[in-house]
Protein backbone atom coordinates (compact mmCIF):
# COMPACT_ATOMS: atom_id res chain seq x y z
CA UNK A 1 0.00 0.00 0.00
CA UNK A 2 1.42 3.39 -0.99
CA UNK A 3 2.09 6.18 1.45
CA UNK A 4 -0.33 8.42 -0.44
CA UNK A 5 -3.05 5.83 0.03
CA UNK A 6 -2.22 5.57 3.73
CA UNK A 7 -2.59 9.32 4.01
CA UNK A 8 -5.96 9.16 2.31
CA UNK A 9 -7.17 6.61 4.85
CA UNK A 10 -7.38 9.30 7.54
CA UNK A 11 -9.92 8.46 10.24
CA UNK A 12 -13.01 10.48 10.93
CA UNK A 13 -12.55 13.52 13.19
CA UNK A 14 -12.81 12.80 16.92
CA UNK A 15 -15.99 14.87 17.10
CA UNK A 16 -17.63 12.32 14.80
CA UNK A 17 -16.48 9.05 16.33
CA UNK A 18 -16.62 9.81 20.06
CA UNK A 19 -19.40 7.90 21.86
CA UNK A 20 -22.55 9.93 22.21
CA UNK A 21 -24.61 10.49 25.32
CA UNK A 22 -26.42 7.42 26.62
CA UNK A 23 -29.47 9.53 27.43
CA UNK A 24 -32.47 7.36 26.44
CA UNK A 25 -34.26 10.45 25.14
CA UNK A 26 -31.75 10.62 22.26
CA UNK A 27 -33.76 8.54 19.81
CA UNK A 28 -32.14 9.48 16.51
CA UNK A 29 -30.11 6.88 14.66
CA UNK A 30 -30.14 3.57 12.88
CA UNK A 31 -31.62 0.53 14.53
CA UNK A 32 -32.20 -3.16 14.14
CA UNK A 33 -35.80 -4.02 14.80
CA UNK A 34 -38.13 -6.98 14.42
CA UNK A 35 -41.50 -7.89 15.94
CA UNK A 36 -39.64 -9.56 18.83
CA UNK A 37 -36.72 -7.13 19.06
CA UNK A 38 -36.95 -3.70 20.69
CA UNK A 39 -35.68 -0.48 19.12
CA UNK A 40 -31.91 -0.16 19.62
CA UNK A 41 -29.84 2.73 18.33
CA UNK A 42 -26.50 2.33 16.65
CA UNK A 43 -24.11 4.37 18.80
CA UNK A 44 -22.29 5.81 15.78
CA UNK A 45 -25.59 7.08 14.34
CA UNK A 46 -26.60 8.70 17.60
CA UNK A 47 -23.20 10.39 17.77
CA UNK A 48 -23.40 11.61 14.18
CA UNK A 49 -26.95 12.86 14.64
CA UNK A 50 -26.10 14.87 17.75
CA UNK A 51 -23.03 16.32 16.07
CA UNK A 52 -25.03 17.26 12.97
CA UNK A 53 -27.70 19.05 15.00
CA UNK A 54 -24.97 21.26 16.51
CA UNK A 55 -23.06 21.89 13.30
CA UNK A 56 -25.98 22.60 10.99
CA UNK A 57 -26.56 26.05 12.53
CA UNK A 58 -23.08 26.78 13.93
CA UNK A 59 -21.98 30.22 12.75
CA UNK A 60 -18.42 29.23 11.82
CA UNK A 61 -19.60 26.31 9.70
CA UNK A 62 -22.25 28.43 7.99
CA UNK A 63 -19.61 31.02 7.07
CA UNK A 64 -17.45 28.27 5.55
CA UNK A 65 -20.36 26.84 3.58
CA UNK A 66 -21.33 30.25 2.21
CA UNK A 67 -17.74 30.90 1.15
CA UNK A 68 -17.92 27.94 -1.25
CA UNK A 69 -20.46 29.92 -3.32
CA UNK A 70 -22.33 26.85 -4.48
CA UNK A 71 -25.48 27.30 -6.61
CA UNK A 72 -28.76 28.14 -4.92
CA UNK A 73 -30.19 30.62 -2.46
CA UNK A 74 -28.39 31.85 0.64
CA UNK A 75 -27.44 29.07 3.07
CA UNK A 76 -29.32 29.42 6.37
CA UNK A 77 -28.39 25.97 7.69
CA UNK A 78 -26.37 23.00 6.48
CA UNK A 79 -29.69 21.22 5.94
CA UNK A 80 -30.18 23.51 2.93
CA UNK A 81 -27.15 21.89 1.28
CA UNK A 82 -28.42 18.41 2.12
CA UNK A 83 -31.77 19.15 0.51
CA UNK A 84 -30.08 20.43 -2.66
CA UNK A 85 -28.19 17.18 -3.11
CA UNK A 86 -31.34 15.06 -2.77
CA UNK A 87 -31.34 14.02 0.87
CA UNK A 88 -34.58 12.37 1.94
CA UNK A 89 -34.93 12.15 5.73
CA UNK A 90 -35.37 8.63 7.08
CA UNK A 91 -35.50 7.06 10.55
CA UNK A 92 -32.00 5.67 9.89
CA UNK A 93 -30.69 9.21 9.46
CA UNK A 94 -32.43 10.36 12.61
CA UNK A 95 -35.39 12.03 10.90
CA UNK A 96 -39.01 11.28 10.10
CA UNK A 97 -39.43 9.71 6.69
CA UNK A 98 -40.53 12.03 3.90
CA UNK A 99 -41.49 10.40 0.63
CA UNK A 100 -40.15 12.14 -2.45
CA UNK A 101 -41.30 11.08 -5.94
CA UNK A 102 -38.49 10.11 -8.31
CA UNK A 103 -37.69 12.84 -10.85
CA UNK A 104 -34.88 12.19 -13.37
CA UNK A 105 -34.31 15.92 -13.88
CA UNK A 106 -34.06 16.47 -10.14
CA UNK A 107 -31.71 13.48 -9.86
CA UNK A 108 -29.34 15.13 -12.36
CA UNK A 109 -29.46 18.38 -10.40
CA UNK A 110 -28.77 16.53 -7.15
CA UNK A 111 -25.81 14.72 -8.73
CA UNK A 112 -24.41 18.00 -10.03
CA UNK A 113 -24.67 19.57 -6.57
CA UNK A 114 -23.04 16.54 -4.95
CA UNK A 115 -20.18 16.74 -7.43
CA UNK A 116 -19.67 20.40 -6.47
CA UNK A 117 -19.59 19.38 -2.81
CA UNK A 118 -17.17 16.54 -3.50
CA UNK A 119 -14.77 18.90 -5.24
CA UNK A 120 -14.72 21.03 -2.11
CA UNK A 121 -14.50 17.91 0.09
CA UNK A 122 -11.04 17.10 -1.26
CA UNK A 123 -9.63 19.85 0.93
CA UNK A 124 -12.47 20.75 3.32
CA UNK A 125 -13.62 18.44 6.11
CA UNK A 126 -16.99 20.18 6.45
CA UNK A 127 -17.96 19.47 2.84
CA UNK A 128 -16.98 15.82 3.32
CA UNK A 129 -19.09 15.70 6.48
CA UNK A 130 -22.12 16.99 4.54
CA UNK A 131 -21.64 14.30 1.89
CA UNK A 132 -21.37 11.69 4.64
CA UNK A 133 -24.66 12.90 6.11
CA UNK A 134 -26.23 12.61 2.65
CA UNK A 135 -25.31 8.93 2.24
CA UNK A 136 -25.96 7.76 5.82
CA UNK A 137 -29.38 6.19 5.02
CA UNK A 138 -27.80 4.12 2.24
CA UNK A 139 -24.96 3.02 4.53
CA UNK A 140 -27.51 1.95 7.16
CA UNK A 141 -29.33 -0.10 4.54
CA UNK A 142 -26.07 -1.76 3.47
CA UNK A 143 -25.21 -2.64 7.07
CA UNK A 144 -28.68 -4.08 7.69
CA UNK A 145 -28.53 -6.27 4.58
CA UNK A 146 -25.08 -7.64 5.41
CA UNK A 147 -25.43 -7.98 9.19
CA UNK A 148 -28.97 -8.65 10.43
CA UNK A 149 -27.79 -9.43 13.96
CA UNK A 150 -27.69 -6.41 16.27
CA UNK A 151 -24.09 -6.69 17.48
CA UNK A 152 -22.59 -7.33 14.04
CA UNK A 153 -24.79 -4.59 12.56
CA UNK A 154 -23.33 -1.98 14.91
CA UNK A 155 -19.76 -3.10 14.23
CA UNK A 156 -20.31 -3.16 10.47
CA UNK A 157 -21.95 0.27 10.46
CA UNK A 158 -18.94 1.66 12.35
CA UNK A 159 -16.65 0.19 9.69
CA UNK A 160 -18.73 1.52 6.80
CA UNK A 161 -18.78 5.03 8.24
CA UNK A 162 -15.02 4.95 8.83
CA UNK A 163 -14.36 3.75 5.28
CA UNK A 164 -16.68 6.43 3.91
CA UNK A 165 -14.30 9.21 4.83
CA UNK A 166 -11.39 8.42 2.42
CA UNK A 167 -13.82 7.39 -0.33
CA UNK A 168 -15.56 10.77 -0.13
CA UNK A 169 -12.28 12.70 -0.05
CA UNK A 170 -10.90 10.91 -3.13
CA UNK A 171 -14.05 10.39 -5.27
CA UNK A 172 -13.23 10.77 -9.02
CA UNK A 173 -15.60 13.65 -9.75
CA UNK A 174 -14.67 13.99 -13.43
CA UNK A 175 -14.96 10.30 -14.31
CA UNK A 176 -18.16 9.51 -12.41
CA UNK A 177 -20.49 12.51 -12.32
CA UNK A 178 -23.77 10.53 -12.29
CA UNK A 179 -25.45 8.20 -9.81
CA UNK A 180 -23.10 9.68 -7.26
CA UNK A 181 -24.72 8.28 -4.10
CA UNK A 182 -24.86 4.76 -5.54
CA UNK A 183 -21.23 5.00 -6.65
CA UNK A 184 -20.07 6.25 -3.26
CA UNK A 185 -21.88 3.47 -1.42
CA UNK A 186 -20.54 0.85 -3.83
CA UNK A 187 -16.97 2.13 -3.35
CA UNK A 188 -17.40 2.09 0.43
CA UNK A 189 -18.75 -1.46 0.20
CA UNK A 190 -15.70 -2.43 -1.85
CA UNK A 191 -13.35 -1.03 0.80
CA UNK A 192 -15.30 -2.78 3.55
CA UNK A 193 -16.10 -6.19 2.07
CA UNK A 194 -13.87 -6.90 -0.92
CA UNK A 195 -10.56 -5.16 -0.40
CA UNK A 196 -9.75 -6.99 2.88
CA UNK A 197 -10.39 -10.27 1.05
CA UNK A 198 -8.04 -9.27 -1.76
CA UNK A 199 -5.32 -8.33 0.68
CA UNK A 200 -5.41 -11.83 2.15
CA UNK A 201 -4.10 -13.09 -1.17
CA UNK A 202 -1.10 -10.78 -1.15
CA UNK A 203 2.09 -12.78 -0.78
CA UNK A 204 4.56 -11.77 1.91
CA UNK A 205 8.26 -11.60 1.04
CA UNK A 206 10.52 -12.50 4.00
CA UNK A 207 13.28 -9.91 4.51
CA UNK A 208 15.98 -9.23 7.03
CA UNK A 209 15.59 -6.48 9.56
CA UNK A 210 18.11 -4.36 7.63
CA UNK A 211 16.09 -4.60 4.43
CA UNK A 212 12.77 -3.80 6.09
CA UNK A 213 11.22 -0.78 4.41
CA UNK A 214 12.96 -1.41 1.09
CA UNK A 215 10.66 -4.25 0.08
CA UNK A 216 7.25 -4.00 -1.53
CA UNK A 217 4.39 -6.44 -1.10
CA UNK A 218 3.66 -8.28 -4.33
CA UNK A 219 0.15 -9.47 -5.06
CA UNK A 220 -0.40 -12.68 -6.97
CA UNK A 221 -3.05 -12.86 -9.63
CA UNK A 222 -6.20 -14.44 -8.24
CA UNK A 223 -9.63 -15.13 -9.75
CA UNK A 224 -11.16 -12.82 -7.15
CA UNK A 225 -9.28 -9.89 -8.69
CA UNK A 226 -10.75 -10.68 -12.10
CA UNK A 227 -14.25 -10.90 -10.61
CA UNK A 228 -13.88 -7.50 -8.94
CA UNK A 229 -12.65 -5.90 -12.16
CA UNK A 230 -15.48 -7.51 -14.12
CA UNK A 231 -18.15 -6.30 -11.69
CA UNK A 232 -16.74 -2.79 -11.75
CA UNK A 233 -16.68 -2.75 -15.55
CA UNK A 234 -20.24 -4.12 -15.79
CA UNK A 235 -21.56 -1.59 -13.29
CA UNK A 236 -19.91 1.29 -15.16
CA UNK A 237 -21.56 0.01 -18.36
CA UNK A 238 -24.87 -0.23 -16.47
CA UNK A 239 -25.18 -3.90 -17.31
CA UNK A 240 -25.68 -4.61 -13.62
CA UNK A 241 -26.83 -2.40 -10.76
CA UNK A 242 -25.24 -1.40 -7.47
CA UNK A 243 -27.58 -3.90 -5.77
CA UNK A 244 -26.26 -6.64 -8.07
CA UNK A 245 -22.67 -5.78 -7.14
CA UNK A 246 -23.62 -5.90 -3.46
CA UNK A 247 -25.09 -9.37 -3.84
CA UNK A 248 -22.02 -10.73 -5.61
CA UNK A 249 -19.75 -9.20 -2.97
CA UNK A 250 -21.87 -10.78 -0.27
CA UNK A 251 -21.66 -14.18 -1.99
CA UNK A 252 -17.88 -13.86 -2.07
CA UNK A 253 -17.77 -12.85 1.58
CA UNK A 254 -20.18 -15.45 2.96
CA UNK A 255 -19.41 -18.23 0.51
CA UNK A 256 -22.83 -19.88 0.16
CA UNK A 257 -26.26 -18.70 -1.06
CA UNK A 258 -27.81 -20.20 2.09
CA UNK A 259 -25.75 -17.87 4.29
CA UNK A 260 -26.62 -14.86 2.15
CA UNK A 261 -30.28 -15.84 2.35
CA UNK A 262 -30.12 -15.84 6.15
CA UNK A 263 -28.40 -12.44 6.16
CA UNK A 264 -31.00 -10.97 3.78
CA UNK A 265 -33.95 -12.79 5.32
CA UNK A 266 -35.01 -14.30 1.99
CA UNK A 267 -35.05 -17.84 0.63
CA UNK A 268 -31.90 -19.46 -0.82
CA UNK A 269 -33.80 -19.86 -4.09
CA UNK A 270 -34.28 -16.08 -4.31
CA UNK A 271 -30.53 -15.57 -3.86
CA UNK A 272 -29.68 -18.20 -6.47
CA UNK A 273 -32.14 -16.74 -8.99
CA UNK A 274 -30.71 -13.25 -8.48
CA UNK A 275 -27.15 -14.58 -8.82
CA UNK A 276 -27.99 -16.52 -11.99
CA UNK A 277 -29.63 -13.45 -13.55
CA UNK A 278 -26.50 -11.41 -12.85
CA UNK A 279 -24.25 -14.09 -14.34
CA UNK A 280 -26.45 -14.25 -17.43
CA UNK A 281 -26.06 -10.50 -17.99
CA UNK A 282 -22.30 -10.69 -17.41
CA UNK A 283 -21.96 -13.50 -19.96
CA UNK A 284 -24.07 -11.56 -22.47
CA UNK A 285 -21.87 -8.48 -21.99
CA UNK A 286 -18.73 -10.55 -22.46
CA UNK A 287 -20.11 -12.15 -25.64
CA UNK A 288 -21.11 -8.76 -27.08
CA UNK A 289 -17.68 -7.30 -26.36
CA UNK A 290 -15.97 -10.35 -27.88
CA UNK A 291 -17.99 -9.95 -31.10
CA UNK A 292 -17.19 -6.23 -31.20
CA UNK A 293 -13.44 -6.78 -30.76
CA UNK A 294 -13.42 -9.51 -33.43
CA UNK A 295 -15.09 -7.14 -35.89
Amino acid sequence: MSRSHDAAMTQLPNSVIQPASSNPSDTAGASITSPSRPFVQAPIMRSLSIEWQHRTVRAADLRRARAWQLPGAAVTSLDDLLDRCGFTPTPEAGCARRDRPRDPQADDAHDAYLIDLLRVARTDELAARIVLQRILPALCGTARRHAPERQSFHALLDELVSNAWPVIRTYPVDRRPRRVVANLVRDIGFQTFVRPTRLRYASEVPVTHEDLGDQETSAETHPLTELIELLGHAAQARVISAADVELMIELVRLGRPERVAVARQVTPRTVRNHRDAILYRLRAMHATEAVGSAA
